[in-house]
């Protein structure tokens, strides 16, 4: 049990917090834009992502002043301050994330590189214990007094979850839209297609080809005039690029009018490569061909970058279970945009 005395004392420890947390959202700014190469000049407040990191933040700083102004409620810091101090380093560890040479560029899971599995590891803790701060102040001022940890711990860990739904839900309703906006037949046209996973053998996996075969038919119809096909490697492999290439040579297509990006190894660097060096050619309009289910996070990418671009979604056939983990692993790559802008 707290003494009064006690209860007093710590209460300018909220105050501290706040100063920090506000700190942090800046600094978590910084790092956000950062991560697409890009400066806090260029911060919007109304980007979704950001209105997010902004609302979860005063949700934090407000239970933090009502603990500080009612003086009533008892404000654990032996409870709270562990995941506190646990945050905060993670906040700085994801800064220096960027500086530092991780080791598991070679291993691959689920078509992403150990160290992408790693950073988003890192970030989705610090998600969680951000999530847990939340709670652990609100279970204090509603003066909850039991298991407060555990129940701060599966409050977070089950909004997660539904925050991962909506996203679920959000990529599903887009989805049906992409329908609607069919490509112009035009000249000044030019297609880009984003790179997929390649099979053994350098053979294209089924996204890969799906979406070339689609590039292929926006051109034999005039709706655009040159086709970039985007996608670095994975050990052992040509690039995605230069498989898609080969896809097209062995279909017996003139390649005259196709061109290679074979540096690009995210969704994030292949629409910062179309923003330098393509959205600038004059009187040129860039189509993003990818799936569709894909394509809803690519177009939020634009949006965070302020570019225009149109997107055709190939006709990749999946089955049910396939679709619905594609759109699973789709929800938690554009969560994590969101916040992060990974």
């Amino acid at each position: 049990m707290m003494t009064k005395n006690n209860k007093r004392k710590i209460t300018s420890l909220p105050v501290v917090v706040i100063l920090i947390i506000i700190l942090d959202l800046g600094f978590l700014y910084y790092i956000k834009y950062s991560n697409q190469k890009l400066t806090l000049s260029d911060l919007d407040l109304y980007n979704f992502g950001n209105i997010s990191n902004l609302f979860f933040t005063i949700l934090l700083i407000i239970g933090l002043l009502i603990v500080v102004f009612k003086k009533s409620i008892v404000f654990n810091s032996k409870i709270f301050f562990p995941f506190f101090l646990i945050n905060q380093f993670l906040l700085i560890l994801i800064y220096f994330l960027k500086y530092i040479s991780l080791p598991f560029k070679e291993i691959y899971y689920l078509g992403q590189s150990g160290d992408e599995l790693f950073i988003g590891a890192i970030f989705a803790f610090y998600t969680l214990t951000f999530l847990v701060m939340i709670f652990l102040i609100w279970l204090f001022i509603f003066n909850y007094k039991n298991i407060l940890v555990l129940r701060a711990i599966v409050n977070s860990i089950l909004s997660m979850l539904v925050m991962l739904l909506l996203v679920f839900l959000f990529i599903i309703g887009k989805e049906a839209d992409l329908d609607k906006n069919l490509i112009k037949s035009d000249k000044n046209n030019i297609g880009i297609v984003l790179g997929a996973a390649v099979w053994s053998k350098n053979k294209p996996s089924p996204s890969l080809s799906g979406r070339v075969d689609n590039a292929l038919t926006l051109y034999e119809q005039k709706r655009i005039s040159q086709i970039y096909l985007t996608g670095s490697n994975a050990p052992g492999e040509l690039s995605e690029s230069e498989v898609a290439l080969k896809y097209i040579k062995d279909k017996g297509f003139n390649t005259s009018e196709i061109f290679i990006e074979k540096k690009t190894t995210s969704t994030n660097e292949q629409i910062q490569y179309i923003k330098n060096n393509l959205i600038g050619i004059p009187n040129k309009n860039v189509v993003v061909i990818s799936d569709s289910y894909h394509l809803v996070r690519v177009l939020e990418i634009a949006k965070f970058h302020k570019i225009k671009i149109q997107v055709s979604a190939s006709k990749l056939s999946q089955s049910f279970e396939k679709a619905v983990y594609n759109k699973i692993r789709e929800a938690l790559a554009l969560t994590m945009f969101w916040l992060y802008a990974l």
